[in-house]
């Protein structure tokens, strides 16, 4: 069985007891299996103790010291249960294999300028997940489908769904937090939340390719804009007062007019023009009588 509790705070360290990670792109192996090759996690936060292979169900912290600065791939083997992740700078990117979240409620802490990516899918044991706080504000990467029944928390700094189809449960937002539309993605959730005060920022979104949709939205009115919950929603390009619920399809978006709306707008321009003409042709002395359609 996965572990329900809270394991040790391990710190990812490709050197040994050598100070530091192993240098600014510390790339290795996450695994339980023995051997040197797996021996990549410390109990010491400067990196300075013996390494070992993960044990299942700790929290990992990314990295021992303070010279992975750069971008970095860990190659996951297998499934690998844990607690929690915290990035404190760099950014790893988790390749390959598995990560289950293995407690009620973990987190996803990543420092601001740094960026965490899944590579592939994500689970958790709980289907809860956590991502950012206020004074963890960097980037989360989705680049697999993910779904998760429970909550998925957003507590700050920015989820970015990197051309995926993800389901969640419940959307809860209760700190200032974006959700990056980068590629072509569809995201579904059964209930959106968002805390008094607080904003959501949806980036990279474009009309017709990509879709957010809420079955529920706590305190929201559908086809209503310029009161909240809804304007504490902020598309790229649009403002607060022009984000709206629609009612036929449960889809969140800004007001952006319909192809029937651009025809109509057309049409009404061409007939403008058209009339205008007709009054310029008219003979002289006849300004009284209707123009002739």
């Amino acid at each position: 069985m996965s572990s329900t509790l809270p394991g040790a705070i391990v710190y990812w360290d490709t050197n040994g007891t050598t100070a530091g990670a192993g240098g600014p792109t510390p790339s290795g192996t996450w695994s339980t299996a023995n051997g040197a090759a797996n021996k990549r996690w410390s109990t010491s936060s400067a990196g300075t103790a013996t390494t070992s292979s993960w044990t299942s169900g700790n929290d990992a912290v990314f990295s021992a010291g303070t010279d992975a600065t750069g971008a970095f791939t860990v190659t996951v083997s297998g499934t690998q249960n844990v607690s929690s992740i915290t990035v404190n700078l760099g950014s790893p990117t988790l390749s390959s294999g598995n990560i289950n979240f293995s407690t009620a409620t973990p987190n996803v802490l990543v420092a601001a300028g740094s960026t965490l990516t899944f590579g592939s899918a994500l689970t958790s044991t709980s289907n809860n997940l956590t991502l950012g706080s206020s004074a963890f504000t960097g980037t989360t990467v989705f680049s697999a489908n993910t779904s998760l029944s429970g909550t998925v928390t957003l507590a700050g700094g920015t989820l970015t769904l990197g051309g995926t189809s993800s389901t969640f449960g419940t959307l809860n937002v209760t700190g200032n937090s974006t959700i990056d539309f980068a590629g072509t993605n569809t995201l579904n959730v059964t209930t959106l939340t968002i805390s008094a005060g607080v904003t959501l920022t949806i980036q990279n979104w474009t009309r017709a390719s990509d879709f957010f949709y809420a079955t529920n939205w706590t305190g929201a009115t559908p086809n209503v804009m310029g009161s909240a919950p809804m304007n504490q929603v902020t598309f790229n390009g649009f403002t607060a007062s022009q984000t709206g619920w629609d009612s036929y399809d449960n889809q969140i978006r800004p007001n952006v007019p319909e192809a029937r709306t651009y025809g109509a707008l057309l049409l009404g321009a061409l007939t403008t023009v058209f009339v205008g003409r007709r009054l310029m042709r008219r003979p002289a002395g006849h300004a009284d009588i209707p123009p002739d359609f």
